[in-house]
This record gives structure tokens, sequence and C-alpha cells, in this order.
């Protein structure tokens, strides 16, 4: 399968400062024409990036785009409709986490990856969506939204280099402990809750150290995780255990899946995380599943003909 390409690289992705921009970039277009793909290389920082990403979209003289970066800027070219309208992505990961390359098998070093979408193949894999708004791996509320968004404000103000930032940040959101009081509804049973995490994940995770990755991508199911203590010895613990693979805790966290769910706060407006990228949104909260609805390009496994 050769195709006409377009690698958009976000300049501004985690993995540039380790690593030099304009030879990675080079390098990981050559892999990708190794396989026989025409690819034009755009470079976009942050506030160009939606812009590039929707132009992308938008062309009819390109099969499939390529995204350099982390996990939000995939969320940012699906917001722009890549993926949707039949033009596949792909992912070369360059960001901190890089979840979504792990969960499809991409090695985290942007150029082996880029030499293992040479020869890809297509596959459809599900959304998860929250008032409309899509999501590729989870969404979550209370203490993690919270600390993203004083992460970057104290990387902004500060000065400090991301991981810094959130450590400093975790610090001080575990000492003003933000709760999540709602009401959460599934198949019309109703249960209130006051947690410090929410978490909705798009498909369900496998227990194994973090960063996880998940069992699926194409279950058509939502997994809802809520932590059962506001004590804070609670929370630390659970994420202690969850640290060596070990978070599927009764006493600790409830977990259940389901094609939709509802979450009601006590207040208007709630701030979430999509995939890491922090919003704020009118209660409530409606989560769907997208069954297969996103098409990306992905690794073809060494038995799959090409």
């Amino acid at each position: 399968m050769v195709m006409r390409l377009v690698l958009l690289i976000n300049r501004n992705a985690g993995t540039f400062r380790r690593l030099p921009l304009g030879p990675t970039v080079d390098q990981a277009a050559e892999a990708l024409r190794a396989g026989g793909h025409s690819v034009e290389v755009e470079i976009a920082g942050r506030r160009d990036l939606a812009l590039s990403m929707s132009a992308a979209a938008l062309r009819t003289d390109i099969d499939a785009v390529v995204a350099g970066g982390g996990d939000g800027t995939v969320l940012t070219a699906v917001l722009a409709g890549l993926g949707q309208e039949g033009k596949p992505l792909g992912l070369l990961p360059m960001g901190t986490l890089n979840l979504l390359a792990r969960d499809i098998g991409l090695p985290l070093d942007p150029i082996e990856a880029a030499r293992l979408l040479a020869d890809p193949k297509v596959a459809a894999v599900d959304l998860g969506e929250v008032n409309g708004l899509p999501f590729t791996i989870w969404a979550s509320l209370g203490m993690h939204p919270w600390v993203v968004r004083r992460r970057d404000r104290i990387q902004r103000e500060e000065g400090f280099g991301k991981w810094p930032a959130f450590a400093l940040a975790a610090l001080r959101a575990f000492r003003r402990y933000p709760l999540v009081r709602a009401t959460i509804t599934v198949r019309g049973e109703s249960t209130t809750v006051t947690t410090p995490v929410l978490i909705v994940s798009n498909n369900a995770w496998r227990q194994e150290t973090l960063p996880p990755t998940r069992e699926s991508l194409d279950q058509g199911e939502l997994v809802v995780h809520v932590a059962k203590s506001t004590r804070r010895l609670s929370l630390l613990w659970l994420a202690l255990n969850a640290l060596i693979g070990r978070w599927h805790i009764p006493r600790l966290l409830a977990t259940f899946s389901a094609d939709e769910v509802r979450v009601t706060g006590r207040k208007r407006r709630m701030m979430l995380s999509l995939d890491g990228e922090v919003t704020v949104l009118r209660s409530p909260l409606v989560f769907r599943t997208r069954p297969r609805s996103l098409s990306m390009l992905v690794p073809r496994r060494p038995e799959e003909p090409g």
C-alpha cells in the first residue's frame, strides 16, 4: 500500500528536548519514503497545530496524515477530523508518555516507529466521547486535571521542566486535595460519590506497571474507575500499588464498564482532562463510546501479509 503522506510534526513535542528537531524529522521522513510513499513534511508550533491539522483533514490530494507528537497531538488531530473522514491517521511517538503509541504496538523511538509505519495496515479503533467531544484514551476528573493545569502554569510562570513541574503540582494538589462530588448514572441506576479521582477509560487497561496499555482498542466499552476513599493515605496507597501494577484493589477502587455513563456534578461547570488536555464542560457530562470510528495506520505483525 503506497500512499501520499503528510508528516505533520508538533515542534513543541517532548522528544525535541533530547533529540534535534531537524535531523530527527528528516530521518523519520526518509524511513517512511523507504516504503515507497511520497512524504510531505510540515512542522507546526503549538499555536498553529490545530489549524495545520484542520487544513490537512480537508486536503483531497493526500491519502493519510502521520502526526508526530504525544497523546495531546493525536487528540488535536482527532478533533480536526483526521482518522474519521476516510483519511487514516498515523502516529510517531514524540511526546512524554505516548500512551496510544504503546497501545498500538509502536516502539517509542520515533525513527524505529517510522520504519514500521512504512509498511502499515489500516485498523479501526474505538473513540470515547464526552458531551460530543472525542478522546482516544481516557478522561479524568478530580486531582489529575487539577495537577495538569497547575503543572502547565508552573512551567509557564516558574520555568520548571515538565516532570519537575508535575511533581510540584502533585504535591500542591495532595495538600489542597480537590474532591469531585457527583452523581454517576449507568443503565438508569444512580450513585452519588465524593472522590479524589474519577477516570473513564476508552476500553479496559491491563493490570500492569504504569503506564498501562489497554487490553483491546475495539471492544466498544467505557470503563469507569472511582477511588472509594477520600482519605489521603488511602489514595497514596492506591497510587503506590498502581506503580507496581496492582491497582485493582476492590476496597480502594470501584470499577465497572458500560457503553454510556452520565456524571452530574454539583456545579454547572466541571473541569476534566481528555488524553491529558484540560478543558471545562457543562454538567452533566455524558460519556459514550464510538465503536471502531477512528481509522489508524498501525504496524503490521510479522506474520501478516503486506
